[in-house]
């Protein structure tokens, strides 16, 4: 039988908040998000009172953007372009006393 992983187990559970477009004064929608938390290599404390928490899942992203012949500035095709992301987390407020205090970041 085969054994059975759990690796939500280590996940942290915070609040990400988006600007909604349009509103004035800005108004915010908020969303549960969670990062792994063996996958966290730095943290890094913002003047602005936010954490930013880097973590180790570098990945590609490929997308088709135009080829353009640049004698004659016309498209002449596709090529696929090529983009390395890192996860950023950014946490605030209540957030950043539980991540700390759950990573023993004290």
């Amino acid at each position: 039988m085969a054994k059975k992983i759990n690796n939500m187990k280590n996940q942290f559970y915070y609040t990400r908040k988006e600007a909604i477009e349009g509103t004035d004064p800005v108004e915010y929608a908020e969303f549960l998000d969670s990062i792994n938390l063996n996958k966290v290599i730095r943290t890094v404390q913002t003047a602005s009172d936010t954490v930013v928490v880097l973590l180790d899942d570098m990945h590609e992203r490929v997308t088709e953007v135009p080829n353009i012949n640049h004698k004659t500035n016309k498209v002449i095709g596709t090529k696929k372009k090529v983009e390395v992301y890192q996860t950023e987390a950014y946490l605030s407020g209540n957030d950043i006393e539980r991540f700390r205090k759950l990573s023993n970041i004290e």
